[in-house]
């Protein structure tokens, strides 16, 4: 196992000193944080790149010398380039070829951000019991609506077949989406693919029927590399927030809807930090979501202009089934939804498409 490669990925920031305050190693993050790099620091003295004064060193190397570790919450880094870092740290000594002091913190930011992610993910849990209850309520009437655009296929002039085209692909999708998801079918198969073939089927989809009022805009940053997900599951997910987007802005006497996408270098999910990370941004300047329905944004059958019963929910599982996340802001001026899918490599799960 390649123990640098591992604690690249991880969110939070690592430091090795040696015995004479030596830098010996930094990982991603950490030289994130500090806006330098190992080459400028390894070798040189804690000195060279922190306020000495800033850190309490004697009370430090009390409490290492008496217990071989600290931690200090809400300490405050003067570095010489600038910056500040106000975080949590931890230190103890690791014996490798020799003893080493290993730093690790993460800022305020930071550990906010994880813990609203826990709370997303734990969250999911209970949802996902929910959705499994609720499968047959929604599979029963996906085999009436079927059977119904087949008759009335049979009745409509040839250049009118493409609506009962597009309803019945849309029900077996949804078929399979349910037996997938919520009665425990086989996995998903996932695929190489660029996101802007599933956004644009959104677009195409949504444009369909979109209210006169709405325009549907499109923001692509087109050098995105291509990804291995579960292409099915994420149009659904997706589809899902601009639906709900959609919906939000239906009373709005003028509104805009934007699909965007964007790269984002050294991103963290949870506790796991990805060399890259791909978003899709939904924003819409609807009427924002009502504060009292934020914390609950995502737990099924809670509805609101912003909140469409199962279609959030489904969505957040959906992604995090790609090991990813989606997250939201909201106010009166508008809601973004930023749906985070990591760029992985699954080598024995692709199949080329």
């Amino acid at each position: 196992m390649n123990t640098k490669a591992l604690l690249d990925q991880l969110s939070t920031a690592v430091m090795l000193f040696d015995t004479h305050g030596r830098f010996a190693y930094l990982n991603q993050t950490a030289e994130s944080a500090l806006r330098t790099t190992s080459k400028v620091l390894l070798g040189q003295r804690y000195s060279f790149f922190i306020a000495s004064d800033s850190l309490p060193l004697r009370q430090l190397l009390k409490t290492l010398k008496e217990n071989g570790s600290f931690a200090q919450d809400d300490l405050r880094l003067e570095l010489l380039n600038g910056r500040n870092i106000i975080a949590n740290f931890t230190g103890h000594w690791i014996h490798l070829d020799k003893p080493y002091l290993m730093v690790e913190w993460q800022d305020r930011q930071s550990i906010k951000r994880y813990q609203h992610e826990l709370g997303i993910l734990q969250q999911n849990q209970i949802n996902n019991k929910l959705l499994a209850q609720l499968a047959h309520e929604v599979k029963n009437p996906l085999s009436g609506i079927a059977g119904a655009a087949q008759l009335l296929a049979l009745e409509l002039p040839e250049e009118q077949k493409e609506f009962t085209d597009i309803i019945q692909h849309e029900i077996e999708r949804l078929s399979k989406l349910v037996d997938r998801m919520l009665l425990g079918g086989k996995k998903a198969s996932k695929v190489l693919i660029n996101i802007h073939e599933i956004t644009e089927q959104v677009y195409d989809f949504c444009s369909i029927n979109l209210p006169e009022s709405i325009q549907l805009k499109k923001d692509y940053d087109p050098s995105l590399p291509d990804l291995t997900i579960a292409p099915e599951s994420v149009y659904q997910a997706l589809l899902n927030v601009v639906q709900n987007a959609i919906e939000a802005c239906a009373t709005q006497e003028q509104a805009n809807i934007v699909i965007k996408t964007r790269a984002l270098p050294r991103h963290s999910i949870g506790i796991k930090q990805y060399p890259l990370t791909l978003r899709i941004d939904v924003i819409d300047d609807g009427p924002g979501i009502d504060p009292a329905l934020q914390p609950n944004v995502f737990v099924p059958l809670i509805s609101g202009k912003q909140s469409s019963g199962l279609g959030l929910g489904i969505a957040q599982s959906l992604v995090q089934q790609q090991s990813g996340i989606i997250e939201f802001i909201s106010d009166a001026s508008g809601t973004t939804f930023s749906i985070y899918l990591p760029v992985v490599n699954h080598d024995s799960e692709v199949e080329q498409q």
